[in-house]
C-alpha cells in the first residue's frame, strides 16, 4: 500500500515537456509509480483540475540562517518550495571568529544535519564570513598568511559539503577584496568540485563592469557560476540587462558554464548603508561617523549626485529605530521624524546601521527579459520571517507570483518551461540528486496547485498574506503544507554536496 496517492492530476514533470494525465504514488519518501490504476494508498489526494509538479527549488535563499532557530521554514513550504540553496551573497553563519577561535563551517553542518527541516536546504559558504573571521572589517588586501587561512576555512567548508563559495561584493568586508583574492578562493572551490555564485559588485551604474568581473572569476577558476538575482537598478540603467545577458551567453559559447537567477519583483531589498554610504565608511564605525556633521554633508552630496534628491522610491522595511517607520517611504518617515529625508535616514543609520529597505528602482521589462533566458532560475533571495513583521514580499510570494502573474496573466514564459526553471534546472545546476523531476525513484518533493488560481497575495505593506491556489506541498513524502498553510511536518533535511 502506498503512503500517498495523487490522483487525476496533470503531471508537469519538470523537463519542460507538456503535461499529461497520470496518478503519482508515494511510499517511504520516494515517488514509486506514475501512471493509472496504481492501487490503494493510506491517503488519497484528488488533483482533478490541478497540476502536479516537482517541488520548487529556491535557487537563491538565505534560509541557512534560519535552519537552527526556525527549522519548519514555514514561508518556504507555504509557497511550494521544497528545497533551498542558502549561504548566498557572501553570507553564511559560519565560519565565525569567537575570541581567538574560529568556528568552522563543518561545525555548523554537524549541528544542522541533526535537525529535521520543513524543506530541504543546501548551502554555500560565504566569502564575507570567511574574510571577516580572518581579517575582521579590514579594508586592505590579505597577507599571504591570512589568504592561506581563508583558503583552509574554505576547504573545510567544501569537505563538509558546502556547494561552493558565494561572494557578496556590494557588502563589507567583501567589497574590499581584489579580483586576485576572489579568484584565489574560487580556485579552491573549483578544485574541490564546487561552484561560484555572486551578488556582483554593482547592479546599477557599473553593472557591465561587474558582470565582466564575475565572468573573469569563472574563467579563471573553471567552476560553474551563478550570477545572483540578475537585474539593473536605477532608472538610467534600465535596459542594460540585454547587454549583460549577451555577455553571459558569449561566455557560455566559449565553453564556460554560467547561469543566473531572478526574483519576480521590481524592488530590491538590502541595507540603507550598502546603498547610500560610501563603502569605506561601512566598517563597524558608521554610528560614530554619522555624529560628524561634515561627514553627513559629504554622504548627502555623494548620495544626491548618484540618486538625485528624490528618495520616494525607498521604503523602510525593518527599522529598529522606530517600528512605526517600517513599511513607509523615506519621504513619509521624514514627515514623522520632523527632518528632511537625508537627515532622517542618517539619524536612523546612527542608531540602526543594519536598517533594511525596499528599493523600487528596477524595470519590469528588464526582469521579464532575464526571466525568459533559458538559463535563468527563480529565487526568493530571502530567509524566513522568524519574528519579523516587515520583510520583502518575495520571502513569501516569489513562486506563486511567477506562476500567476508571469505565466498565466502575462504569458512571459509557458507553464512547462517555468516549472523547469523552478525544478529540474536548479536540480541540475546544483547537482541535487533525485530532485527536480516527477520520476520513479526520485524524492517525493511535490507541489499540487491550480494553474488558473495560483497567485501571490503578499504586499510590501502586508507581506504576511499567504498565496492562493496552492493545494498541497509534499516534502520527503510528508505533506508539509495544505492550502498554503504549513502542517508543521518536517520531511526535509540539510543536504550536503557529494564529496
Amino acid at each position: 500500500m502506498f503512503d500517498i496517492l495523487i490522483q487525476n492530476g496533470t503531471v508537469i514533470d519538470g523537463s519542460g515537456a507538456e503535461g499529461f494525465l497520470a496518478d503519482v504514488a508515494v511510499k517511504d519518501g520516494k515517488i514509486v509509480a506514475v501512471g493509472h490504476d496504481l492501487g490503494a494508498a493510506r491517503q488519497v489526494l484528488d488533483a482533478k483540475g490541478l497540476v502536479v509538479t516537482p517541488g520548487f527549488i529556491d535557487s537563491h535563499s538565505h534560509a541557512d540562517s534560519a535552519i537552527i532557530p526556525y527549522p519548519q521554514q514555514i514561508e518556504k513550504v507555504e509557497q511550494g518550495i521544497t528545497t533551498s540553496i542558502g549561504g548566498q551573497c557572501g553570507a553564511s553563519p559560519y565560519p565565525v571568529a569567537e575570541g581567538e577561535t574560529i568556528k568552522k563551517m563543518s561545525q555548523f553542518f554537524s549541528r544542522a544535519v541533526e535537525i529535521p527541516q520543513g524543506a530541504n536546504i543546501a548551502a554555500f559558504v560565504g566569502h564575507k564570513a570567511i574574510r571577516k573571521a580572518v581579517m575582521g572589517m579590514a579594508t586592505r588586501e590579505p597577507t599571504e598568511e591570512e589568504l592561506e587561512t581563508m583558503k583552509e576555512l574554505l576547504r573545510d567548508a567544501m569537505d563538509a559539503g558546502a556547494m561552493g563559495v558565494s561572494f557578496g561584493l556590494i557588502y563589507t568586508p567583501s567589497c574590499y577584496a581584489t579580483l586576485e583574492e576572489l579568484i584565489a578562493l574560487a580556485k579552491v572551490a573549483a578544485e574541490k568540485g564546487g561552484m561560484v555564485s555572486a551578488h556582483i559588485r554593482s547592479e546599477s551604474d557599473r553593472l557591465e563592469e561587474a558582470v565582466e568581473e564575475f565572468i573573469a572569476i569563472v574563467k579563471a577558476c573553471g567552476a560553474r557560476g551563478v550570477l545572483s538575482h540578475h537585474k539593473a537598478c536605477g532608472f538610467k540603467n534600465h535596459g542594460k540587462v540585454k547587454r549583460t545577458l549577451e555577455m553571459l551567453k558569449e561566455a557560455n559559447r566559449e565553453g564556460y558554464d554560467i547561469y543566473c537567477d531572478v526574483y519576480p519583483y521590481t524592488a530590491a531589498r538590502t541595507t540603507l548603508s550598502a546603498s547610500f554610504i560610501p563603502k569605506e565608511y561601512v566598517n563597524g564605525h558608521l554610528p560614530e561617523y554619522l555624529k560628524d556633521p561634515a561627514l553627513r554633508a559629504m554622504f548627502r552630496e555623494k548620495g544626491i549626485a548618484r540618486y538625485s534628491e528624490d528618495l520616494s522610491w525607498v521604503m523602510l522595511n525593518v527599522c529598529n529605530y522606530d517600528p512605526a517607520y517600517s513599511g513607509k517611504t523615506i519621504d513619509e518617515v521624514a514627515k514623522l521624524h520632523g527632518k528632511d529625508h537625508w537627515e532622517t535616514m542618517f539619524d536612523i543609520l546612527e542608531v540602526h546601521p543594519g536598517c533594511c529597505a525596499c528599493f523600487f528602482s528596477q524595470n519590469e521589462e528588464d526582469m521579464k527579459t532575464v526571466m525568459s533566458w533559458e538559463r535563468a532560475m527563480i529565487c526568493t533571495d530571502s530567509s524566513v520571517a522568524g519574528k519579523s513583521a516587515f520583510y520583502h514580499p518575495r520571502l513569501r510570494g516569489s513562486f506563486p507570483r511567477a506562476l500567476g502573474r508571469y505565466v498565466r496573466e502575462q504569458k512571459v514564459v509557458p507553464l512547462p518551461e517555468m516549472i523547469r526553471k523552478m525544478t529540474s534546472l536548479p536540480a541540475f545546476v546544483y547537482d541535487l540528486e533525485n530532485k527536480g523531476s516527477i520520476r520513479v525513484g526520485f524524492d517525493a518533493d511535490i507541489c499540487v496547485f491550480d494553474p488558473e488560481k495560483i497567485i501571490d497575495n503578499a504586499t510590501y505593506i502586508d507581506p504576511s498574506q499567504r498565496a492562493e491556489g496552492l493545494s498541497w506541498v509534499i516534502v520527503g513524502g510528508q505533506i508539509a503544507a495544505e492550502n498554503a498553510v504549513s502542517t508543521g511536518n518536517c520531511g526535509g533535511k540539510v543536504l550536503r554536496r557529494k564529496v
